[in-house]
C-alpha cells in the first residue's frame, strides 16, 4: 500500500463494512503511518479490491475511529482491518493479504499478530490460524460480540 491508496481504501472501507465501522480518513491514515510496510492492498488494474491495515502495537487493542500516536516499544503487530469489496469476495484476496502480513511479520521478527474479530468473524480467523486471546480488554467501539484473537508466530 502507498499513501496514494488511502482515498480508495477509505471508499472501499465504506462499501465493505457496516456504517458503525466506517472510520475517519485521519484514523486510517494514522494506522498506515504507523505500519507502512505491514499495510497491503490487492488491486485489479489500478482499482483496489481488498486491503489490510496493520501496525506495530503494545497492550490492549486501540480504540476505533481515533488517530493513533507512535508507540515507543511495540511488542506485536496489530491487524487493524481487512476489507474486501463485495464484488471480489471469494476470489482469495483476503487470504493472500493475510499471507503477505504473516510473511512480513516473520521477516520483521514479530512473534505474534493480534486482532479483534468483530461479531461473527471469529470463524474466519480461526480457519486462518488465529486463536482466542482471552483477557484482552476491548473498547466498546468494537461492538457486542467482538473477540480478541492472536496468531503466535514464535519468531522473536
Amino acid at each position: 500500500m502507498a499513501a496514494g491508496d488511502l482515498a480508495p481504501v477509505f471508499d472501499l472501507q465504506c462499501r465493505a463494512h457496516e456504517s458503525d465501522y466506517h472510520e475517519p480518513r485521519a484514523a486510517l491514515a494514522s494506522r498506515f503511518d504507523l505500519g507502512r510496510e505491514a499495510c497491503l492492498v490487492a488491486e485489479l488494474g489500478r482499482r483496489p479490491l481488498a486491503y489490510l491495515l496493520a501496525h506495530p502495537w503494545a497492550g490492549a487493542p486501540p480504540r476505533l475511529h481515533e488517530p493513533l500516536a507512535r508507540l515507543a516499544a511495540p511488542d506485536h503487530l496489530f491487524l487493524h482491518d481487512l476489507a474486501v469489496a463485495p464484488e471480489a469476495r471469494g476470489i482469495g484476496a483476503a487470504g493472500a493479504l493475510v499471507a503477505g502480513l504473516i510473511e512480513y511479520a516473520g521477516r520483521s521478527a514479530y512473534a505474534e499478530i493480534r486482532l479483534v474479530a468483530l461479531a461473527g468473524a471469529d470463524g474466519f480467523w480461526l480457519r486462518l490460524g488465529w486463536s482466542a486471546a482471552p483477557g484482552a480488554a476491548l473498547d466498546r467501539t468494537y461492538g457486542a460480540g467482538a473477540r480478541s484473537m492472536r496468531r503466535w508466530l514464535g519468531v522473536a
